[in-house]
């Protein structure tokens, strides 16, 4: 067994394996997992489809390779692979998805797949709801959470519409990551004029806008994106949470965090734990919110039912993150008493590289606030002095792809 971490952890029982669906070669979540875990001495296995997935590479994991795993093969193949890893393993594991598309097949699959595995068990229209942006806003209105004002058209007429009353700037996102197509627009797209949006949606671009989710865009500091992490049980009742601020992001402006800091928020903690227990949640939970200073109204954003990617950010000062209360809660055993830590940084080393150059480009970071950001960074997302063969594995791939290009010509 691999030394604890944490003294807290002492005398539990941490035999039960875990498989993680999926670890993707350019994901940190699952190497999140797996440190989180695996420093306690579980059984963690990862399913890959790629054989350089930096799951391949760490100390505390081992793997299952399928490389056909994704989100494109039958579900029935998909159901094949998980019972051949549940017969592989020989005892029941506990499963544990890292993107929406694998939460929702979870849940939709339960029964089946209860048999093999342990999960907490979430309602499956909710989940589908949850991971999409307009059932997320419909939730929202509904239950009086503040949303920023958003449009779902799914006619040119209703497009038409929304662009004759459109208040700028607004952000065009996909309505459902799993649904892309080739005219689908890939990433969040910020327009600030009426001649842009009309240029961005006219009839003749290559734009599917009926999955997509045209929304306010709402101004001020950058620094106001808010995040709450927290896990829930089979009452729905919160047994850790967690919130903080996304200080960097990747892309820039509209993407992951790729600099964060634990900061209290009492608004919203209450709010997430509020809404979800309205809601019947159980289980792991990732929500942005971004702050209005307009109306002084924290407005919920993204909701991710499953591990989100900055879940290390939050861990408290015994060690808890929601993986570890996950883990405790569904094996019957106590959670222990945590806080959080105020001011805990967590750095995604590369993708935040690229981040400040692009903001100091913009002129929205200086080389002194770059230096000072850097400041109480407790953990990287790649790095680990005990588990390092991941973080050269990135850089090496890193280097690769770079470098592919000038080596076909």
């Amino acid at each position: 067994m691999i030394k604890q971490d944490n003294a807290v952890f002492n005398g539990y029982d941490f035999s039960t394996p875990v498989v993680i669906l999926k670890n993707e070669e350019d994901s940190h979540v699952g190497l999140g997992i797996i440190r989180s875990l695996g420093r306690l001495g579980v059984p963690v296995y990862s399913m890959i489809s790629h054989p350089r997935a930096s799951a391949s590479f760490s100390r505390y994991s081992d793997t299952f390779y399928f490389p056909r795993l994704s989100p494109a093969i039958p579900q029935e193949e998909l159901t094949d692979y998980l019972f051949e890893v549940a017969r592989r393993l020989g005892r029941r594991s506990i499963l544990i998805p890292t993107f929406d598309f694998y939460a929702r097949f979870i849940a939709r699959h339960s029964a089946t797949l209860k048999e093999m595995f342990i999960f907490p068990d979430c309602n499956s229209s909710l989940v589908e709801s949850l991971c999409s942006k307009q059932g997320l806003h419909e939730l929202a209105v509904r239950h009086g959470i503040p949303t920023a004002r958003s449009a779902f058209p799914k006619s040119r007429a209703e497009l038409d519409e929304f662009i004759q009353n459109a208040v700028f700037p607004v952000i065009i996102k996909p309505l459902d990551w799993t649904k892309l197509d080739s005219m689908s627009v890939k990433k969040a797209i910020v327009v600030h004029s009426l001649k842009e949006l009309i240029e961005e949606t006219n009839p003749g671009a290559s734009f599917n806008f009926t999955n997509c989710i045209f929304q306010e865009c709402i101004q001020g500091d950058r620094t106001q994106d808010w995040m709450f992490n927290g896990y829930f049980d089979s009452h729905s009742n919160c047994l850790v949470s967690f919130t903080g601020k996304k200080l960097r992001q990747a892309p820039v402006y509209t993407g992951y965090t790729s600099l964060g800091e634990c900061v209290s928020n009492e608004i919203v903690n209450e709010t997430s734990i509020t809404f979800l227990k309205k809601l019947g949640y159980r289980g792991i939970v990732d929500i942005d919110y971004r702050y209005d200073p307009e109306d002084g109204n924290y407005k919920i954003l993204d909701v991710n039912p499953r591990v989100g990617s900055t879940f290390r950010l939050f861990v408290g000062f015994n060690g808890l993150d929601v993986i570890r209360a996950m883990y405790l809660d569904v094996t019957g055993q106590k959670i222990p008493h945590d806080g959080q830590v105020e001011g805990r940084k967590w750095i995604v080393e590369d993708r935040d590289l690229r981040s400040v150059y692009l903001y100091y480009r913009n002129g929205d970071i200086t080389l002194r606030d770059f230096l000072k950001s850097l400041k109480g960074i407790r953990e990287g997302a790649w790095f680990a002095l005990d588990d390092p063969l991941p973080f050269f594995t990135r850089i090496r791939d890193q280097v690769v792809s770079r470098l592919w290009p000038f080596n076909r010509r």
